[in-house]
């Protein structure tokens, strides 16, 4: 906007320029006899002491700078700052100047009125702002916000009617208590919604790779080549001897050294080489189109069938029986990949289970489903807990995982000991992971003047098993956030057996035919499609790579907190609304908040080298012996590949968790 002022009205430019800079000038002459070697240049004394003590605060940067008395890129900073909120305020006159003119020239006034009614800004303020100028009024926001969700439904159908779409659903509840309560509706409140995404098929996918509904059809889903998983993307040793599992275990000892350790090994931090990339997804900026909410509870069979119906006609894309030629592009023959999670994962089975149906459509043939690579993850956590943390007898020891806890977060092993979320198992893993590997740094600076002793120490054997472990899921976090997906199916191998282990059936099974299928039933074309949009990159930048699943829980919660009314406003009718809108609003925030620039382990480390859990205490016992999930998991698939059975107590504990809110924004 102000490249767009500049060049239609320089002359007004400028006059504004000299007009909010005659202040500073004065405080320039002054500043510049006082300091001549600082030269810092600000609008105003308080505004150059506030802006001085936020950069110091919030800018690590700054906190640096001002320990070492650096003043000079300081100084650059609140030059930089100044000159933005100068240009700030003149594209807000020069905004109202032209609205007082021309009604319509009022893009400011709309991106801040979407940005009030986002935040639910009470009416009083819009009012306010609509007399100063500064936004369109309360009816207008509204006219707007039915018009960007019916231009939304467009893109839907444009992107869906392609056949070069894959979709994305799950559940939400949301507890629309009233204000004023009546008797009819005093106990019908909690309402059970579901949203979806739709996003192109990019890297190269066209029509033909996904024609191949009937061939998919026509293959058998009882598979014998289960075995065939564990050769799968077969590891060829490195030049240094390391395998590529080994490699990547090196390559996070030095990331945690020089990035955690003594602040001497921070200078070898770009001599670190990442590790080898199996098969890399192109760095490529995802489009996400949010669908509108619908009023379906997705819980049942029943409730899943009418939400991927009602999904894709949003799309644009409908039952070919119902439609008259050109009315609606022809899926019978293609197919379509549906992301969600291991829930709705079943329940798509269940529904394809009906073969007795007469036409494709009906008996939903042309559905793929791919689980969510966050819930696996988040599988994958709770698989640690179960090993590690729920056995009561895994508290006893010294060395244990729970004496780790009680050093990171004293106040919440009770928590630990219950049941965790996600994000707390998750921040756990990678802190107490970063103070084993400097540990085991330590350890071997130390070892150079001991003499080896082959007697067994039971602690030391259950740690060194926890390492693998966490080096196992970190190694899944990091291949995935690079978006290298023979990486991630390596990973994925690996966990499937310790679900097995500890007793997550359900997850073992699922991953387990989703792996057969896409290497050995589905065609090359379909398989490439698959792979290649397992993860999104939403932002096209390296290293930002994310999981589909983790995309539409992070817009049930703009949906369920942010969006969708408030007070007496705040209804389903409203939620579905305005589902479509969630990117809008978070682009009118990023406005706001980029222009108007509003911001937002060592007790461990102490405690371990004073009683190392990596030092090897020849005859040492343990009350509890942490299992080898992986041989474990590979003996139980062999039972079950052999008929044998695959339960080791009879009792499967699989359900699916669902993340709260703590877990999807700790993604961010």
């Amino acid at each position: 906007m102000a490249l767009q002022i500049t060049g239609e009205a320089p002359v007004l430019w400028a006059l504004l320029d000299s007009l909010l800079s005659a202040r500073a000038l004065q405080v320039s002459k002054i500043e510049s006899k006082r300091h001549m070697e600082i030269g810092i240049l600000v609008s105003d004394v308080q505004e150059a002491e506030d802006s001085e003590y936020w950069a110091q605060v919030d800018d690590l940067e700054g906190v640096i700078e001002g320990i070492t008395g650096d003043c000079i890129s300081r100084a650059e900073r609140l030059a930089s700052q100044h000159s933005a909120t100068m240009m700030l305020r003149k594209v807000v006159i020069v905004s109202l100047l032209k609205k007082s003119t021309n009604q319509k020239a009022n893009s400011l006034s709309s991106i801040l009125g979407i940005f009030l009614h986002s935040t639910h800004a009470p009416e009083k303020v819009i009012e306010m702002m609509v007399k100063m100028g500064l936004s369109i009024s309360v009816d207008a926001i509204h006219d707007t916000v039915r018009s960007l969700s019916a231009e939304s439904s467009h893109a839907l159908q444009y992107l869906g009617q392609t056949l070069l779409a894959a979709y994305a659903y799950n559940n939400f509840d949301i507890n629309l208590k009233s204000t004023v309560p009546t008797a009819e509706k005093s106990t019908n409140t909690l309402k059970h919604l579901t949203s979806g995404l739709l996003f192109p098929l990019q890297h190269g996918v066209t029509h033909d790779d996904l024609k191949c509904s009937y061939e998919l059809w026509r293959k058998s889903r009882i598979n014998p080549l289960s075995d065939y998983l564990l050769s799968l993307h077969q590891d060829v040793l490195h030049s240094s001897g390391l395998s590529r599992r080994d490699q990547f275990n090196s390559w996070k000892f030095l990331h945690d050294l020089c990035h955690h350790g003594p602040p001497y090994f921070a200078q070898f931090q770009s001599q670190i080489s990442a590790p080898q990339v199996l098969e890399q997804i192109p760095v490529a900026k995802t489009p996400i189109i949010p669908a509108s909410a619908m009023d379906v509870n997705n819980s049942m069979v029943a409730g899943n069938i009418q939400a991927i119906e009602r999904l894709m006609a949003q799309g644009g894309v409908f039952d070919p029986a119902d439609v008259e030629d050109g009315e609606s592009p022809d899926v019978t023959e293609y197919v379509v990949l549906v992301h969600g999670d291991l829930g709705t994962g079943e329940r798509i089975s269940s529904m394809q289970r009906r073969s007795i149906e007469t036409t494709p459509w009906r008996r939903f043939q042309h559905i793929i489903f791919m689980p969510g690579l966050f819930h696996l993850k988040m599988a994958a956590a709770d698989a640690i807990w179960r090993a590690l943390i729920q056995p009561m007898s895994a508290h006893q020891d010294q060395m244990s995982l729970m004496h780790d806890i009680a050093q990171l977060r004293p106040r919440e092993t009770g928590i630990f000991g219950s049941k965790p979320g996600f994000w707390m198992m998750h921040q756990l893993i990678g802190h107490d992971g970063i103070c084993r590997c400097l540990d085991c740094w330590w350890i071997e600076l130390t070892r150079a003047c001991r003499q080896p002793d082959e007697r067994q120490d039971k602690q030391y054997e259950n740690n060194l098993l926890i390492n693998k472990y966490f080096l196992l899921y970190e190694e899944l976090s990091y291949a995935m956030n690079i978006g290298d997906i023979a990486h991630v199916e390596t990973c994925i191998i690996a966990w499937t057996l310790i679900f097995k282990a500890t007793g997550k059936h359900k997850y073992a099974t699922c991953m387990t035919e989703f792996l057969i299928n896409l290497h050995f039933n589905y065609p090359t074309g379909l398989q490439k499609a698959i792979r290649y949009h397992w993860l999104v990159n939403p932002t096209g930048k390296p290293e930002r790579f994310c999981a589909i699943d983790w995309c539409i829980e992070l817009n049930n919660l703009f949906i369920k907190v942010k969006n969708g009314g408030n007070g007496s406003n705040r209804s389903v009718a409203r939620v579905i609304l305005e589902s479509p809108l969630v990117e809008v609003y978070q682009n009118a925030h990023s406005v706001i908040e980029t222009n108007f620039m509003h911001t937002g382990r060592t007790r461990l480390l102490t405690k371990m080298r004073s009683s190392s859990p990596h030092n090897h205490t020849p005859g040492r016992q343990s009350t509890y012996l942490v299992p080898d999930l992986l041989d474990k998991g590979h003996e139980l698939f062999e039972k079950g590949w052999k008929g044998i059975g695959t339960e080791d107590d009879g009792t499967i504990v699989d359900e699916v968790e669902q993340p709260t809110t703590e877990d999807v924004v700790g993604e961010l």
